[in-house]
């Protein structure tokens, strides 16, 4: 396996479009529903830049859907326009789940080009940074790990690529609502043409990347942040391991997730639940997080896979603890020590 210094020579290589780089077989999902400016703004690009895209995404927002999957329901794929597929269950009128949109994504460009598989999945752009731990229940980033997991369609290289809005539509400038959507359009453009650049750069196999048939290596997809700034102000390129604080527009949040009086209540009773409330929370980011590099203004990459397992000095320490415990039974099994003289 190759090391993460050599993954991190790549990713923070120079930018740069591939002169004749070749058109790729490009699958596009999302969360935010198969129509939302994000996705549209990434399709235009990855089509400017050459390349052959299916879209497919939820028939609406399925924010927040991790990588839950649709797997005992009936889908309704509607094609809503050339190369462009709106997913549902059945009867049609909810969307499916990101991960579902993702893979059928990937399925209706493998059927359109002969059987041979897209060279990548793309999810996004998604309209909210995931970034810390908002990443682990974003469906835009599982999307991106029902493509590379190899029991689904078969293993694909994937990225997901995420930002926030610089204009709230919520509360626009001066009530200005047109403006604050044209700049935040300007902004998904911004967005999309970095990705395709960053594309046409794996095509180039950098070294690291020079013996891959594929794009990234099996198994392992890119979770990618732009920060809500203009291009001329981003810092650059930083790669990063995934932080641990929920981070929004620069707070560390900590919320207070449960039921209003729960125990209290009568069998049969019901109570209403959900976020009670949020705080600031004070605990430190790991070194090296996405989130402060984020923050101060650089685009973040994060390589990722579809593994749950807790890094080695975990996996040593529970080592010994598991001995420890078959040594206990061990002893335990042999009953009780003679002590008869």
């Amino acid at each position: 396996m190759k090391s993460a210094m050599q993954l991190c020579a790549v990713l923070l290589s120079t930018l740069a479009f591939a002169a004749g780089a070749s058109a790729l077989e490009i699958a596009l999902s999302n969360d935010d529903g198969w129509d939302a400016p994000g996705i549209q703004a990434m399709k235009t690009a990855l089509e400017g830049a050459g390349h052959n895209v299916t879209l497919a995404g939820p028939l609406d927002e399925q924010s927040g859907s991790s990588a839950a999957g649709n797997f005992v329901s009936d889908l309704v794929i509607k094609k809503e326009s050339p190369n462009e597929y709106s997913v549902a269950t059945a009867p049609g009128t909810e969307g499916a789940e990101p991960a579902t949109s993702a893979l059928i994504a990937i399925g209706i460009a493998k059927e359109a080009n002969g059987g041979v598989a897209p060279d990548v999945l793309v999810m996004g752009i998604n309209t909210s940074a995931n970034i810390g731990a908002a990443t682990q229940f974003s469906g835009t980033v599982g999307g991106t790990i029902a493509a590379i997991a190899n029991y689904l369609n078969g293993s694909l290289p994937a990225i997901a690529i995420s930002t926030d809005e610089p204009c709230d539509t919520d509360d626009p400038p001066g009530g200005d609502l047109a403006a604050c959507e044209a700049a935040n359009e300007a902004h998904f453009a911004d967005v999309a043409s970095f990705v395709a650049g960053f594309i046409s750069h794996l095509e180039t196999k950098p070294e690291f990347l020079a013996n891959e048939p594929g794009l990234l290596p099996p198994g392992i997809g890119l979770n990618i942040n732009y920060p809500p700034v203009g291009a001329e102000d981003i810092k650059g390129v930083s790669l990063n391991v995934q932080g641990k604080l929920w981070v929004r527009r620069g707070t560390p949040l900590a919320l207070d997730f449960g039921c209003f009086a729960c125990s209290a209540i009568p069998v049969g009773a019901s109570s209403p639940g959900g976020i009670r409330g949020a705080g600031t929370d004070p605990t430190p980011d790991v070194p090296g997080s996405d989130a402060a590099s984020f923050n101060a203004g650089f685009i973040t990459i994060v390589p990722i896979a579809a593994d749950y397992t807790a890094d080695r000095s975990i996996l040593e320490g529970f080592g010994r603890v598991i001995k420890e415990f078959n040594d206990e039974e061990s002893d335990s099994d042999s009953g009780p020590p003679d002590n008869r003289r």
